[in-house]
């Protein structure tokens, strides 16, 4: 079983493995014309990239040629600032390595993929990992934990609450501003409950919500910011109740018909991460994962996932915190550990028509303060013993509340 935790220094796991190859190849990158999308292709064949550029009716950028196993570094870059400017970016079918991790910064920004044959190879550079920055393929980003401290509240709330109070001023909050208000444990070591709520005003030591709590937070936990054995950062906090403004909302982003695979590279790095965005889809993807969640989401809301497929070897398919969550036909898999986890107060979810066909001691868990979903019409097969051989459980729920189990299949 695998908690996985988010922290200023990434996710520290099990850290053994090899690298895979990668497919050698050429890439040419197109720039749309206003209104268009941008496309990238790529070519095995130089002579046949060649032959394209005769009968282009619009400029090519730039073109950046494979070494070897490996592509030019820019390629990367390249990729990332397309995605910056938002709007559809397509890839043909192709193998696309990506050395740093790509961020998806503006809202409404689709990936889009040409089926199975549109291929990220996530190989960063050697050395140590930093958080959102080099330990994962692609992500939403993490700003609203690495740049900005929790602010305490002090008083306990209720679901159907509209207000509560802080120990310090909150004036800066504007209405219409997102915040995830949540109440951490220090001995589970994350979120037992969670939720978003928009602000409608603020003043002083209080702050007014547009729509009422669903969830309620007892405050029954000391306010602690001394952190995790591993090491947060000063604006980090381990226990306790709290808020934490967005800076900048990333909503409406969308990942289509695309493959990613992840090498390990000694150290855990996710496929697809989530983190603290809202509305997104993931739609007819697949992960492949050495070492870390193929597909993995925290703190997020409106996230949904349908017709993908995420397998992982030492690493769960994970969704830890999270809130409104859809996962919708899709195969989940890891050959070393679960296959599929909810934890650390993840809510208000339908987790409905998957089939997990392979994972070690259990198959899907809830842990943790999941809360309020339905989990059904799930199946789950092959759960192999561990090493030494123990039990096994198909499906395992532990500190959980207001859960529907009904008609899964077990194999």
């Amino acid at each position: 079983m695998n908690l996985a935790r988010e922290s200023a220094n990434g996710l520290a796991m099990d850290k053994t493995g090899n690298v895979l190859s990668i497919v050698p190849g050429f890439v040419r990158r197109v720039d749309a014309l206003p209104g268009q999308t941008t496309t990238f292709q790529h070519f095995r064949d130089p002579l046949q990239m060649k032959s394209m550029l005769l009968v282009l009716l619009f400029p090519v950028v730039s073109i950046l040629a494979g070494c070897g196993d490996s592509m030019d570094l820019s390629n990367t870059a390249e990729i990332q600032e397309k995605i910056d400017q938002g709007g559809v970016v397509t890839f043909a079918p192709g193998t696309y390595v990506l050395t740093k991790t790509i961020v998806v910064r503006k809202s409404n920004t689709t990936i889009q993929g040409a089926g199975p044959e549109t291929m990220f190879v996530f190989e960063p550079d050697p050395g140590q990992q930093v958080h959102c920055v080099n330990d994962r393929a692609f992500t939403t980003p993490c700003d609203v934990e690495d740049h900005f401290p929790a602010r305490q509240i002090v008083s306990p709330i209720t679901s159907g609450d509209t207000a509560f109070t802080t120990a310090v001023d909150v004036s800066d909050l504007q209405p219409g501003d997102w915040l995830i208000v949540g109440e951490k444990d220090s001995l589970a070591g994350d979120y037992v409950g969670i939720d978003w709520v928009q602000v409608a005003s603020a003043m002083a030591n209080t702050v007014r919500t547009a729509t009422p709590f669903r969830i309620s937070l007892p405050d029954a936990r000391p306010f602690d910011t001394s952190g995790f054995k591993s090491g947060l950062p000063s604006f980090g906090y381990s226990g306790g109740l709290a808020f934490r403004k967005i800076p900048h909302l990333v909503e409406g982003v969308q990942f289509r018909n695309l493959t990613v695979r992840v090498p390990d590279s000694g150290a855990i790095a996710p496929g697809i991460s989530v983190f603290a965005a809202k509305d997104i889809l993931i739609d007819s993807v697949s992960i492949e994962d050495e070492n870390g969640q193929a597909l993995y989401s925290y703190m997020a809301k409106g996230l949904t996932i349908r017709n993908s497929s995420g397998y992982g070897t030492k690493v769960l398919n994970e969704f830890g915190a999270t809130v409104d969550l859809k996962l919708e036909n899709n195969t989940f898999s890891a050959s070393r550990t679960a296959a599929l986890g909810l934890d650390f107060g993840t809510g208000f979810f339908q987790v409905t028509g998957n089939t997990m066909p392979m994972s070690t001691s259990i198959g899907a868990y809830l842990l943790i303060g999941v809360h309020d979903g339905f989990f059904t019409n799930n199946s789950v097969s092959i759960v192999h013993a561990a090493d030494p051989p123990g039990n096994t459980t198909g499906i395992l729920l532990r500190g959980t509340s207001d859960i529907t189990v009904t008609d899964n299949l077990l194999i």
